[in-house]
């Protein structure tokens, strides 16, 4: 049976692309028929995914240069047309107590899961980039972007930024008929957490595990 649910011939760029959930997502949505501009700073893994994707092409790219940014999606539209959409699913952690955070390092996770996510938005709403009709930003956040936790203020704020930017660029760019949506995960199963992980002893961990009735979720969950 077709899968009910097409977006044959539709484009998008997914951040993250290399791993965890921006794989599983590449993934899918090839599965649904679109063709991908996938990013990512990890050449080696990115070229795995590329692999295993019909149709997509790839940029080994540090989120934090926003003009090589810039230039990479200008250059996969100028091949391949106007983008309707992206997902920025890349993300790094920062599980430090306050005293041990550093303005340094909290302000590069911040340039690459919150204003990296801003410069893309940027860049998508422009007409050169946007194809102009039902167009679709989806930012990852975190469940640590609602609930507190110890230790994890710096990775928290970012989220928790990300889910504010969400909303306000959903009413700025509805008249250019753009949907906004931010995806707030719980712990998923992925290499990012499977590294986090290492820092909980025992007993930490069969907390958190405890707070999810259904179990860690997939990176396919999110994908879907």
């Amino acid at each position: 049976m077709a899968n009910p649910l097409s977006l044959e011939n539709r484009r998008y760029l997914i951040t993250g692309a290399a791993s965890g959930i921006g794989k599983a997502a590449a993934i899918y949505l090839s599965k649904l028929g679109c063709n991908l501009l996938l990013a990512d700073i990890n050449e080696e893994l990115l070229k795995l995914t590329c692999s295993q994707i019909r149709g997509s092409s790839m940029t080994c790219i540090d989120l934090t240069k926003t003009e090589q940014l810039k230039a990479g999606i200008l250059s996969y539209v100028e091949s391949n047309g106007k983008l309707n959409g992206f997902a920025h699913c890349a993300g790094l952690p920062y599980i430090a107590p306050l005293k041990a955070i550093t303005g340094e390092k909290f302000l590069n996770v911040f340039r690459v899961n919150t204003q990296a996510a801003l410069e893309l938005s940027k860049i998508f709403a422009n007409k050169k980039v946007y194809a102009g009709e039902h167009g679709s930003i989806v930012f990852i956040s975190s469940i640590y972007g609602i609930v507190g936790s110890a230790a994890n203020v710096g990775y928290a704020a970012t989220k928790g930024a990300i889910q504010s930017m969400a909303k306000a660029l959903a009413i700025e760019l509805a008249p250019q008929k753009i949907r906004v949506n931010c995806i707030a995960p719980g712990f998923i199963k992925t290499e990012m957490s499977d590294k986090i992980n290492h820092n909980f002893d025992a007993d930490n961990s069969k907390h958190i595990e405890s707070l999810h009735p259904l179990g860690w979720g997939s990176p396919d969950d999110i994908a879907a």
